[in-house]
């Protein structure tokens, strides 16, 4: 940035919150609003395995972006990213990290759309809202992850049942009034009974989620002076649907976690939500990662290229229908900063939930 006399309201209003070093650092996103996202693009009930392959490759893409990430865990429209806890990632700020956490996933998102939705046009932009949260040691990290698959588990059998009945003629109300009160055991028995589905034999991938992790795999770097290929081992970005409440899997993968015994009912506690001040303006700033790149990569003329321009006026102009909150928008560049008024209660004033992330960009609180 320039110097002006304009250059104070940075240096006395702007506060980077640091994450607390020694922690691991997990980086939640969740989907907002994707119950309406995937009416508006008829996903399959009670699971869409092509929507649900979308939001893998995206966390992996996330994964071969940022090394510090040590692992990721996914179900429905939400996923975890795992940063070790002697990671320095942009000095762990913590609006850096969920700023591009976030914003990397959703770019992702929409230009791999076509890639598993070749017949369906998006439609509208999907966005998330992201959570950072510190963890003091492996035991939590473990079982934070026991706690999210334990989730998915009672989510998606409760879900089968319900579709499986509504799809059989029932309404909602009548399938909701069916399943209440059951156990687990109830679940697996009507699916069996009345629809001849063993839970069991449903794809893994609906059952435990997915982990995405570095797996060590043989390449060849290679060929010698007899045509012989020389292979070392390297880590490769790799998707698997696995149980990993148990030892067995992180016993043969030591190399991205240790074994740990905790109970996993405490670890939401860790939670922090950072609220706004009341009675405060609120600017979000938001400046793009990269654009150097990103604009010679697309050939944008120099020095402005107007429709780039025009497209992040429209993009803002979006936001603030979207948004009624936000009372006014200035940008310039590659950025964009946002005004909310003074009295604005737009999510509780959480700071993690404001709702700029579905513009690809840093943002700066």
């Amino acid at each position: 940035m320039a110097n002006s006399e304009y250059e104070y309201v940075k240096r006395e209003f702007e506060f980077d919150r640091c994450l607390p070093p020694s922690n691991w650092i997990v980086v939640r996103i969740d989907g907002c609003h994707f119950h309406r996202f995937s009416k508006v693009h008829a996903f399959e009930k009670p699971n869409d395995e092509n929507a649900l392959r979308l939001m893998n490759a995206c966390a992996t893409a996330v994964l071969e972006k940022f090394p510090d990430i040590a692992f990721a865990y996914g179900v429905s429209d939400e996923y975890s990213f795992i940063f070790r806890e002697e990671t320095e990632f942009y000095h762990r700020r913590e609006s850096k990290i969920l700023s591009l956490c976030v914003s990397y996933f959703t770019s992702v998102y929409v230009m791999k759309w076509k890639d598993f939705f070749p017949n369906k046009e998006l439609k509208e932009p999907p966005y998330f809202d992201a959570r950072a949260v510190c963890y003091p040691n492996l035991k939590t990290i473990r079982d934070y992850l026991a706690w999210r698959q334990v989730d998915c588990h009672i989510n998606n059998q409760y879900n089968t049942c319900f579709w499986m009945l509504v799809k059989s003629g029932k309404s909602e109300q009548e399938a909701q009034l069916a399943l209440k009160g059951t156990f687990a055991k109830d679940k697996n028995e009507l699916l069996a009974k009345q629809f001849q589905i063993n839970y069991d034999d449903e794809l893994a991938m609906f059952r435990k989620g997915s982990s995405v992790y570095r797996e060590k795999v043989e390449t060849t770097v290679k060929i010698d002076d007899y045509g012989e290929p020389i292979k070392r081992p390297r880590l490769k970005v790799t998707v698997a649907h696995v149980d990993t409440i148990g030892t067995a899997f992180w016993e043969n993968h030591p190399h991205i976690l240790r074994e740990g015994k905790f109970m996993h009912g405490f670890v939401k506690k860790f939670g922090i939500n950072h609220i706004f001040s009341p009675c405060n303006w609120i600017i979000v700033r938001i400046i793009a990662c990269q654009f150097d790149q990103f604009s010679t990569i697309h050939s944008f003329d120099k020095p402005n290229d107007e429709t780039a321009l025009r497209l992040m006026n429209e993009s803002a102009s979006l936001m603030m229908e979207q948004y009624p909150d936000i009372v006014f928008g200035y940008g310039f560049s590659n950025e964009y900063s946002f005004v909310f008024h003074e009295k604005s209660e737009l999510y509780q004033r959480r700071e993690r939930v404001l709702p700029l992330h579905r513009i690809n960009a840093d943002t700066t609180l």
